[in-house]
Order: C-alpha cells, then sequence, then structure tokens
C-alpha cells in the first residue's frame, strides 16, 4: 500500500513511531512525502539519514528543502526576494529554525553567528562544510511532484493548467517562475479548499498547517474536494503531530512530538 507522509522539519522522534508503526501494519509499504525535511526541529541531521536509508520512498521539494538546496549549491527551483542569494536565504531562514538545523550538523552558536557576522558567501559554505555529500545529492535532486495513477504528491499549491504526469507540465514549470513558486511556496485559502478541483485525480499537499484554517483538537489532516492537506503542525505547535496518511485504505496514523504513537 502507499502511504503519504506530511512535513517533517527535523522532527525525528515522530517520523520513527510512524515508520515503525507503517511496518507493522504493512510490510509492502511505499512511502511517498510531500516535503519539508530540515529546519524548525532539533534534528534534520538524523531525520536525513533515516531518509536515505529508505527502501520504498519517494520524496517531493519543499520550500525549505529549496532553500537550504540554495545555501549547499547555489541554485534552487524557485528563487523569491527572500531566497536570492546565499548571504539573504541564510539570514532569512536563521528566523525559520535553520539554527536548529545547523545544530544537529554539529555546529554551535559561535559558529553560527560568525558566519552571519562576515555575512560573506565564503564563510557561510565553510560553515555549511559539515553538511555531507549524499545529503546534499538528496536536496539538489529533489522533485516537485509524485505522481500515480490515481493520485499526486506536491508540496504547496497545484496551480498548472496541466495534471502531474501530462507531457506539457514539465515545460509550463520551465517557463514560469510563478509556476513554480506556487507549487512549493503557495498557500490556498479555506475557501480554494472547499472549491471544485480542477483535477481527475487526488492531491496531497503539505506545507501550511491544517491549524491555519481551523482549530482541531486533535491535529488531523483536512479535506476538501479532490484534496487533502497533511501538514499537522509536528514542528510547530505544541500539540501537533506527524500523520502518515494509506491511500489505500483511506485511514492514517500519527505520532505526537515526543515520538508517541497518537490515538
Amino acid at each position: 500500500m502507499r502511504w503519504i507522509i506530511g512535513d517533517i522539519h527535523g522532527m525525528y522522534l515522530p517520523l520513527v513511531t510512524l515508520l515503525e508503526e507503517i511496518e507493522k501494519r504493512d510490510a509492502e509499504a511505499e512511502l511517498l512525502f510531500c516535503g519539508d525535511y530540515v529546519n524548525r526541529g532539533p534534528d534534520s541531521r538524523r531525520v536525513m539519514d533515516l531518509l536515505l536509508s529508505l527502501k520504498r520512498a519517494r520524496f517531493c521539494r519543499g520550500n525549505h528543502d529549496d532553500a537550504f538546496d540554495l545555501l549547499l549549491s547555489g541554485t534552487c527551483f524557485a528563487p523569491t526576494a527572500a531566497i536570492s542569494g546565499i548571504v539573504t536565504t541564510f539570514e532569512h531562514f536563521l528566523k525559520f529554525g535553520f539554527d536548529q538545523t545547523l545544530h544537529s550538523y554539529g555546529l554551535d552558536g559561535r559558529h553560527i553567528e560568525q558566519a552571519r557576522t562576515l555575512g560573506t558567501p565564503a564563510a557561510i559554505n565553510a560553515l555549511l562544510e559539515a553538511v555531507p555529500a549524499a545529503h546534499r545529492e538528496f536536496f539538489h535532486t529533489l522533485p516537485v511532484v509524485q505522481s500515480e495513477p490515481e493520485f499526486f504528491v506536491a508540496h504547496a499549491k497545484w496551480d498548472i493548467t496541466e495534471e502531474p504526469g501530462q507531457p506539457s507540465f514539465a515545460t509550463q514549470l520551465a517557463k514560469s517562475l510563478k509556476l513554480r513558486h506556487e507549487v512549493i511556496w503557495g498557500r490556498y485559502t479555506f475557501d480554494e479548499i472547499r472549491m471544485d478541483k480542477q483535477w481527475s485525480r487526488r492531491g496531497f499537499f503539505g506545507h501550511t498547517p491544517v491549524t491555519t484554517y481551523t482549530r482541531m483538537d486533535p491535529v488531523v489532516p483536512l479535506h476538501g474536494p479532490m484534496i487533502t492537506l497533511l501538514d499537522t503542525a509536528a514542528a510547530v505547535n505544541l500539540d501537533g503531530r506527524l500523520t502518515a496518511w494509506c491511500f489505500e485504505e483511506e485511514r492514517f496514523v500519527q505520532a505526537d512530538r515526543e515520538g508517541d504513537l497518537a490515538l
């Protein structure tokens, strides 16, 4: 069966719990991830080491992953005003938990502050030498969508006239910075979630915590016509959870921030 997992954001403990629970229920599980593997949470490196060890897993690019790619390689999929160069990206994402990512790679506050004070690409590049080559390759080669016959998975918002897998969708993305921005940075309004969609397949997304739209207790996936949002706020809310949705059985499992199975 196929399981779609929401934004991890460096939250290693709930990820381990979910993977163990999925394995108990489904030894042949295929895993698809919505993106945003780093930042905010404390264990980005451990998350990455675990993800790279998985045998039946496919991944999408999130906006935090795109920013990390720019810092590591000098290029990214969807540059913005804040994500346009190494120095501006470094400064911007320190406000969104990038310091936690750096700590997970063994860098302390002194190293980070020194690079920030110098404020040069060379200083930041030197800081990021701690990131292994396999992690760099992962971020640099992340696709923006995973497509299945019955559904697709993307990070933020699908605002492209063609569905994933159609011959012209890649061409549209290549030609339009706006579309590239939407697919990893865009946010649905609550009204858009409730609208009928132009897609013939169900879309699964992360990026925007479901608590943005409605107060939930417990925090569970949010649904609309042909759409499911799976960012259940594991890294941003104390009562947030990490979610894995089984497509075939229309059910989900969750783990809380401490790594306890949420029932």
